[in-house]
Parts: structure tokens; sequence; C-alpha cells
């Protein structure tokens, strides 16, 4: 048996990341690995044993999804790379949640039945609309048991505890957010931007009569506009843009570099009020009235403090959840199994794995699926 002993590692991942990756599941747990022998642990943390039927469902778990998700075979050499990997990763969110679970304890913090039954109707109302029936046939679809549901669910009940008790003391000055935006001045200049309305009539790229047809129609719709026909009557009535048409084909303001370059070309060129004549994109022909125009600026303090606060906070917090967690791992007594976390001998010559049969996006019941990572500007909530 191969055992380290881990002492001074510091956390990899931060709260929100260790209870998604613990309760992450797709489809049914598929035994034991053959190679990782009879092993009686994965792991000790400060005496507490995380079993290698624990340690070996979740890897399985994890396995199904990917190779549901994205085809994963994990007897390539790239999917022995990944499961590798893979493995780390759980094993050591397995021993920072016991860790978490151990201080949560010495805390005195639970998550009791009111308070899973609350959270538990919230999630019903939330994500199937109140019926129990549909939540049944998920964890039926995803093969997970209501047991396994409302042990995972009461823990991260248990840890969002946790991480508010961590944090609870962290606090932003007004003085942080003057210097965080006097040092980032440049994240809230707003270039010059126009306002315009357009009316569009659609034309396939490439069809000729279809273009000619729409091109004729914007012709007949300008010659009104220029007889003083109102243009908002006549985008609602005309524009196949559906995004504005109803509310008079407003674009509202836009900077360069946001739209098509005909459609760019033509707009700026435009005075404020004048009309262009049919402007050819490959949505189709576009009738252009130029609104006015908005100078370049710098978003002053009192329009952004309220994000930089929330941003400040968010990232102050999670850092000093992750230094908590860190110095706790490294006055903990924690040993790894790490024959478990090892690359699995290669397959036989032929045996190509299959993937896993877990559906695409599919997630257990009381899971929220990861959002996309978008890169913002603290205090910038719009978007033009």
């Amino acid at each position: 048996m191969i055992v380290t002993e881990q002492r001074k590692k510091g956390s990899q991942i931060g709260v929100i990341a260790i209870v998604a990756t613990l309760v992450i599941g797709s489809a049914a747990a598929a035994g034991s690995f053959l190679w990782a022998g009879q092993t009686a642990f994965a792991a000790k943390v400060n005496g507490q044993v995380i079993s290698t039927d624990e340690f070996t469902t979740y890897v399985e778990r994890a396995k199904k999804q990917y190779a549901g998700q994205i085809g994963m075979d994990f007897n390539s050499a790239a999917g022995q790379t990944m499961l590798v990997n893979l493995k780390k990763n759980i094993m050591n969110s397995l021993v920072e949640m016991s860790l978490m679970k151990q201080e949560a304890e010495k805390m005195g913090l639970k998550a009791d039945e009111a308070e899973f039954k609350s959270k538990f109707d919230e999630l019903l109302k939330a994500r199937y609309n109140g019926d129990r029936k549909a939540f049944d046939e998920d964890l039926e679809r995803n093969k997970y048991t209501y047991t396994e549901f409302e042990t995972q669910f009461k823990q991260q009940i248990l840890l969002s505890k946790l991480y508010q008790k961590i944090i609870e003391k962290v606090k932003i000055e007004d003085a942080d957010l003057k210097k965080y935006y006097d040092e980032h001045m440049d994240m809230y200049k707003e270039p010059e931007k126009i306002k315009a309305q357009h009316i569009l009539i659609k034309a396939e790229e490439g069809k000729k009569d279809e273009e000619a047809k729409a091109l004729k129609k914007a012709e007949g719709i300008l010659a009104q506009l220029k007889a003083g026909g109102d243009f908002a009557k006549l985008a609602k009535a005309n524009s196949d843009d559906t995004s504005n048409k109803d509310n008079g084909g407003d674009l509202g303001a836009f900077g360069k570099g946001m739209m098509v370059l005909p459609f760019e070309e033509a707009a700026w060129k435009l005075k404020e009020g004048e009309l262009s004549g049919p402007v050819k994109t490959r949505f189709g022909y576009h009738i252009i009235k130029r609104g006015g125009l908005l100078p370049a600026m710098t978003k002053s303090f009192d329009e952004v403090k309220a994000g930089i606060r929330d941003q400040l906070e968010r990232e102050r917090k999670q850092k000093t959840f992750e230094d908590w967690l860190k110095q706790l791992k490294e006055k903990s007594k924690i040993e790894i199994n790490e024959k478990l976390t090892a690359a699995p001998p290669a397959p036989p010559a032929g045996e190509a794995g299959k993937p896993g049969e877990a559906k695409p996006g599919e997630t257990k019941p009381g899971e929220q699926p990861a959002a996309p990572q978008t890169e913002t500007k603290a205090g910038d909530g719009h978007e033009h």
C-alpha cells in the first residue's frame, strides 16, 4: 500500500468548486477499480476515514458524466491523463470536505430537518414548479436514491453555514472602493457612441430574386419616409428585425465595431435626423435613421460604486475562505492512499473503452449546472 502524509498543502479549489465536484453525478456508480486493490481507505483526515468505496463512487460518476457530455474515452491516452487529474481533484475535494465537516461540527453548526425541508421546498418550486413527481423522476433517471440526495443536500446547507461563518467579518470600506476606482479608471471609460433606428427587409444573401424584392420594398418604404411617413410606425409595420421593430426600430446607442461594417459605415456618415438609402448587409437591406451623438465619457465613481463593492466583497470573501482552508490543511494530519490516484494499467490491445451512458447536460436534482465564466468589470452592469 502506497500511503503518503500531506501537511502544508494549500487549498486547490474554493468551497463552491468543492461542493460542485462532490455533488456531481448523472449516472449510477459502477463498482470499484480492480487496479485499486483491497485498500481499506482512500484517505484519513485527522483520523477520520474516507473509504475507498466513496472515492471510487465519485470517480465513476464523474467519468460517466464526462463520457456522456464530451464523449471522453478513458482508455485513450488523453482519457488516461484526464482520469489521473480527475482522481486527484476528487481526492483533494473529499479531503477538504472532511476537514470542513469536522470544523463545522466543532463550531456547533448543523443542517436540521426544518432547514432541509425549507430549502428542498425552494428547490422544488424553482426547478420543478413544485412537482414532486417530476423531481422523483429526475432522481430515477439519474440513478440517484433519495437518501443520497438528502445526505448531499444537507451537506451543502452545512457548508454554506460554515462559509458564512468564516467570512462574516469581511468588510469593504469606502476607501477601498475609491482606491480601486482610481487604479482602474480606464475600465470605466465609454467610447463615443451614436443612436439610430433602422428598418430591416430580410433577404438571403446570394439569392438574387429575393434580394431584388427586398430592395424594391426598402425603396418603397424610403419613399414613404421622405414623403413625411413616421419612421417608428413604418418600422413596426414592415421591419423584419423582431428584436426592435415594436420599439420603432430603435437600436439604442452603439460604438464603432458593434455593428456589421456596411451598416456601421453608413450610420456614422449620417447627420442627426438623416435617412440612409437602402444599405445591404448579409441580413438584407436596412434603412437607417441617425439619432444623436453620445460623446466619449468616463463613468463617475458614484455610478459604479455599488458594482465595485459587490466585486471586492466577493473576491475578498473567497480569498478569506481559501486562506482559512489552507491554514486548516497545514495543521491537519492527512494521509492519502496514492495508489488510488495513480493511472490504472493500460487496457489490453483491441479493447477500446466505450463512452459512458450519461446524457449530455444531465445533473442530479439539487445541482445547478456551472455557468460560463465571463470577464466583467466591477461596477459596470450595463450592456449597450
